[in-house]
């Protein structure tokens, strides 16, 4: 079986590195081909190099609130789903596995325009109301669906049509790498002294970093100063966001937020967090989270996605409301008192996301190539039969 991966936005973050780690774990089973952007794909294309997964970087244009970009998207996609139905004619691509989100739908009628069946890959829970009425038109060209958590399953559900194969298949980790006992370099930008708190997350509004840097201030009411470090990127369309973040540290008096930027290995600054916060207000299975865990690293987790499902409240952290600083701050405060309490918490961790294996997620996958596949080939066979 030789399957076309194909995502429409190059950062490298949770999606893509689940593409990766699948693909690579996939193996002989099933041929990946990741079909990537060339703009702003560079570290997504480090790591199918590293990873041994073969890729094309095309010129994918993506849909952005900056007018010239949704000039571009507008004039292009025809002519990029084109190019995207030849691709997989070419590579004589047996299944195409659309990735990213309900926006992302060229590879979809790209599959069909080649005759091949299509899975989409849904990792949302909240979206704007024009990508729900596009999705709603777009979907029955789609063979099947898998859903990144229950939670995208339920968002999505009265938008499917009936029938559709569909299958929840969770972001993976890999434990083997994320291992606490692991001898890791020191990270020169986790400070020291003092109790440390953080996140990885590319830094933009959906990650709600605003209720971690308040509950920050609250911790600090508490008697607690922690070192708070956010890793991640801070991306061009970003920076008025990261601004007030930074001017909202200052305003509370907060000395000690660091935004250390991105990382290659985020391991050696998980191993100083003596726990790690996920203040975001939307996830569907957040890599990062999952990361953390595995590192054993107790969580504190706003309700997203199917962060409750895995975390389990006072087994392997806490879950708090959406925009939630007080009950963060209360949590935190919980954990930097009690280090037996996040020894406990970080072993439950590291045990909930066992299931989240890069072999175990992809025999999941797998399984649902499979299934969706002979419903094609039925579909084929009942269009020849009626024309007889």
């Amino acid at each position: 079986m030789k399957v076309a991966n194909v995502i429409e936005e190059g950062k490298l973050g949770g999606p893509q590195v689940r593409m990766v780690r699948v693909a690579a774990a996939l193996g002989d089973q099933a041929e990946t081909l990741i079909v990537m952007p060339r703009a702003n794909s560079g570290p997504f294309r480090e790591m199918c190099a590293t990873h041994g997964v073969p890729y094309r970087a095309l010129p994918l244009t993506r849909i952005t609130k900056e007018w010239r970009a949704a000039l571009a998207y507008v004039l292009f996609s025809p002519w990029e789903v084109m190019r995207l139905a030849r691709l997989f004619r070419r590579e004589r691509i047996d299944l195409v596995h659309a990735s990213g989100g309900s926006w992302q739908y060229k590879a979809v009628i790209a599959a069909r325009l080649a005759g091949i069946p299509s899975v989409w890959h849904l990792n949302d829970t909240s979206t704007p109301g024009w990508v729900r009425r596009l999705f709603r038109l777009v979907q029955p060209l789609a063979s099947g669906f898998i859903f990144a958590s229950q939670r995208s399953q339920e968002y999505y559900g009265e938008l499917v049509t009936p029938g559709r194969p569909q299958a929840v298949v969770p972001s993976t980790v890999d434990t083997a790498h994320f291992d606490p006992e692991r001898d890791l370099p020191r990270d020169q930008d986790v400070p020291r002294g003092g109790p440390v708190i953080g996140a990885v997350a590319n830094v933009n509004p959906v990650k709600g970093l605003e209720t971690l840097i308040r509950a920050a201030a609250r911790l600090r009411e508490m008697g607690h100063t922690p070192h708070v470090v956010i890793v991640g990127p801070v991306f061009s369309r970003q920076t008025e966001y990261h601004r007030r973040l930074v001017a909202l540290a200052q305003d509370l008096g907060l000395d000690r937020v660091h935004f250390v930027g991105a990382r290659v290995d985020v391991r050696p600054l998980l191993a100083r967090f003596d726990a790690y916060v996920c203040s975001s207000v939307a996830e569907s299975s957040p890599v990062s989270v999952w990361e953390a865990m595995a590192m054993a690293r107790p969580i504190v987790s706003t309700d997203v996605g199917d962060v409750a499902r895995h975390v389990l409240d006072g087994e392997a952290g806490f879950v708090v409301p959406v925009d939630d600083d007080t009950a963060m701050a209360e949590r935190l405060a919980r954990l930097l008192d009690d280090s037996a309490l996040r020894d406990r918490m970080g072993r439950a961790a590291r045990q909930a996301v066992s299931a989240f294996s890069p072999d175990r997620v992809a025999k999941a996958t797998l399984d649902f190539y499979q299934q969706v596949l002979p419903i094609r080939n039925h579909e084929v066979k009942h269009r020849l039969d009626g024309s007889r």
